[in-house]
């Protein structure tokens, strides 16, 4: 079911989860957990992306399918960051958005504590984030 799911849905390009079920032939009632659980199966490996349609007809609430690919295009694939020079990246951006973080908090936000570690080291030190007391923020503070 999940590869004709996929099929379909890279085909389509788009496709809403009711034009989905009968371009499948599964409008069927028997057919409604496997096929959920199919979509759900596809979207935990992030191999399709759903998104509530913008223009439903009536009182339709559906979801419309695409892949990954086709929703986000290449992303940062492409862009050559290491997994460190990713971290620090993630790192940085969580960082400017809390504006102000507790150092020891931040270890329980991810589960990689030791690459995180070395991630703020190299972000202190090339002051892409700041540290105050027991604080990391953002540098963007000192540019305001």
């Amino acid at each position: 079911m999940e590869q004709k799911l996929l099929e379909t849905i890279e085909d389509e390009g788009s496709i809403r989860t009711d034009r989905l079920r009968k371009k499948l032939r599964l409008e069927a009632k028997e057919n409604n957990s496997k096929f959920h659980r199919s979509l759900s199966n596809l979207e935990s490996y992030a191999m399709i992306v759903g998104v509530e349609d913008p223009l439903p007809e009536r009182h339709l609430h559906a979801n419309v399918w695409q892949t990954w690919n086709t929703r986000v295009g290449e992303g940062m694939g492409r862009s050559g960051l290491s997994y460190n020079e990713a971290l620090a990246k993630l790192l940085e951006k969580t960082i400017e958005a809390c504006v102000l973080a507790r150092e020891d908090q931040i270890r329980k936000w991810f589960r990689w504590s030791d690459d995180t570690e070395t991630a703020e080291k190299d972000l202190l030190k090339s002051e892409r984030i700041m540290k105050a007391g027991p604080f990391l923020l953002t540098s963007r503070i000192l540019r305001s």
